[in-house]
């Protein structure tokens, strides 16, 4: 089970009481999970990078044994004993009739529900009225039923897998509702969300831009969770309906900036008090008209907090950033933490910023480990030095800069990248790409390509001789590149010999050499080579000869795509000197489009 979810269970069952050293119950709660977890009662379980927990087989016996009264699992080889009045927590997995009879007598013990098939009635409903948590994730066609108002006690409401598209109104009685979780299928919440005063966690999220919040959002002053906001025009949906939720946390979005008027305006979200957010997403909307824009002034107000550990900054279409990031002291000294706005940055991600003709300088963010720059029109120089101070950057990302020039990174000063991505910035020049590959000894994967030379004329893979590829080649096999993504142009007759000698690689793929018509042996050398993608090599009709390709002997999968000649030839009923099949009849995920 997923961490927050454990802790809002514990919650809803009262099994967590605040004011223990002034703390909250979702911090007393993860003080007890500790507890569990030093004493190997619980086991965490990393998973979609999310920490999720599952008891030990001996402890899950033992607690079986003891709940064997107090709590009941249903499906079809347990059936359904009539005992649910001595029931305090119920797991229904197969709903029939007998499960049906569980419910025509009042049960006053029954706190806990899971359903994970069939529906609940209102007459159902209306005999669980000490029902504390209920969850129905697992029935994708279930609906609140009207009489879900009436289950006074209930504070946990699972609702995420149901592809319904409304609540019932009635939701809103349930005055100590502290967590709901709800599908990305809603259209729209009930009106009266803002009575739901006890209400903590809100999980729900819409990419929907024309989504309306629910009016008064800001009366939710317990809300710790709040996953996005789209902020609207009328009274009641503005941006400073955020500033009095002084207890949010986590992560947050917040969609439909080009909504606020100014930075006033924008100041009233009070993001800067907000101390327990680690995440903060910006975005503006992406198909606006015209060019009077006041995106500078709104995110100059929108500061966030010291503590912010990762933001994001989507179509903002002002010429330069804030003071609150951009106008650092400059130094060369470092600076106390006290003078740095936002010292425990560690991601840091800009898209679609058309409008910025340069980037604020990084020598303060030494906790930086992301970096994302795309779709930067006006950019057409980033600095060598820019990263300077950013020793612990794992991650780069530079791509669909149309515009961008130069950057003629020196790599010695970001010696932890473990991901390197210079990809679609198709006036890049190779001469002014980065340098030092040789000191990258973490580097793991690599996406490059396609640059521009003058007085190239695109058709073959010299754009490439000036890449640093002997940084590259000179790593010993332990820290050599694992993965590598080449992109090429659409006329390239031959791929850049230099990648013969990445024979650490376990993934390759290659995209746009449209020229070539036959892969070189040399991919043989590729022995740890386990994956294999080719994009838009029109002209390809021979692969590898056989030899080669049997000595890729841990390739196990083989995606071609936009290659009509070389998908005729990999057929078993392909024949003669041109059929490819006996050279990849072997492979176990063999695609060729």
């Amino acid at each position: 089970m997923e961490r927050d979810m454990l802790i809002e269970l514990w919650m809803a069952e009262g099994f967590l009481h605040a004011g223990l050293e002034n703390k909250t119950m979702e911090e007393i709660g993860e003080y007890y999970l500790e507890i569990l977890l030093q004493s190997s009662l619980l086991e965490e379980i990393g998973k979609y990078g999310r920490r999720y927990y599952k008891m030990h087989d001996m402890v899950h016996d033992v607690a079986t044994s003891i709940m064997s009264k107090s709590a009941k699992v249903i499906n079809s080889e347990t059936g359904s004993e009539d005992n649910s009045n001595q029931v305090r927590c119920l797991v229904i997995d197969s709903f029939g009739e007998g499960t049906k009879n569980l419910f025509e007598s009042p049960s006053n013990l029954l706190h806990t529900l899971f359903l994970s098939q069939g529906s609940l009635s209102d007459d159902m409903l209306m005999r669980l009225k000490n029902l504390h948590v209920l969850n129905l994730s697992g029935e994708e066609n279930q609906n609140l039923p009207i009489s879900i108002g009436k289950l006074r006690h209930l504070r946990y409401i699972n609702f995420e897998r149901s592809r319904s598209q409304t609540l019932p109104e009635s939701v809103c009685k349930l005055y100590n509702l502290q967590t709901l979780r709800l599908s990305h299928f809603l259209k729209v919440l009930p009106k009266g969300m803002c009575d739901l005063i006890s209400l903590r966690h809100l999980h729900f999220h819409t990419f929907d831009k024309k989504f309306q919040m629910p009016l008064e959002m800001g009366r939710l002053t317990c809300l710790q969770t709040l996953e996005f906001f789209n902020v609207g025009r009328e009274k009641g949906r503005r941006i400073g309906e955020l500033g009095s939720l002084k207890n949010l946390k986590g992560s947050l979005r917040i969609c439909n900036l080009e909504l606020v008027k100014d930075k006033e305006g924008a100041e009233e979200a009070k993001l800067s008090e907000k101390a327990n957010l680690f995440e903060l997403v910006l975005e503006w909307a992406d198909d606006r008209e015209g060019d009077d824009y006041n995106d500078e002034d709104v995110l100059d107000g929108l500061q966030a907090h010291p503590n912010l550990e990762e933001l994001a900054i989507c179509n903002f279409m002002g010429d330069q950033f804030p003071r609150w990031l951009m106008d650092l002291p400059t130094t060369t000294t470092t600076l106390p933490e006290s003078a740095i706005t936002l010292p425990e940055l560690a991601r840091l991600r800009f898209y679609s910023c058309d409008r910025c003709r340069e980037l604020l300088p990084l020598q303060n963010f030494a906790s930086l480990k992301e970096l994302v720059i795309a779709r930067f029109d006006g950019l057409t120089n980033l600095p060598g030095d820019m990263l300077h101070s950013c020793t612990s950057l794992q991650k780069l990302r530079v791509a669909y800069c149309d515009n961008l020039i130069s950057f003629p990174l020196n790599l010695q000063q970001t010696p932890s990248l473990l991901e390197l991505e210079l990809y679609r910035c198709p006036k890049l020049k190779t001469s002014m790409t980065p340098k030092g590959f040789g000191f990258l000894t973490s580097l793991r994967e690599l996406s490059i390509g396609p640059f521009s030379e003058d007085g190239d004329d695109h058709e073959n893979s010299s754009i490439y001789n000036e890449f640093d590829w002997s940084g590259l080649i000179s790593s010993s096999s332990s820290s050599a590149p694992r993965g590598l993504d080449l992109c090429g142009l659409p006329h390239m007759e031959s791929l850049p010999p230099q990648i013969q000698c990445l024979t650490a690689l376990t993934s390759l793929w290659l995209y746009d050499f449209g020229g070539i018509k036959a892969l070189p042996d040399w991919f043989g050398n590729f022995a740890a080579l386990e994956e294999l993608r080719l994009f838009g090599f029109k002209e390809l009709g021979h692969l590898p000869s056989e030899d080669a390709m049997r000595s890729l002997t841990k390739l196990k999968r083989l995606w071609v795509f936009g290659s009509p000649l070389l998908k005729e030839r990999c057929t078993p009923e392909s024949s003669g000197p041109d059929s490819q099949w006996s050279k990849v009849s072997h492979i176990q995920d063999l695609r060729i489009r």
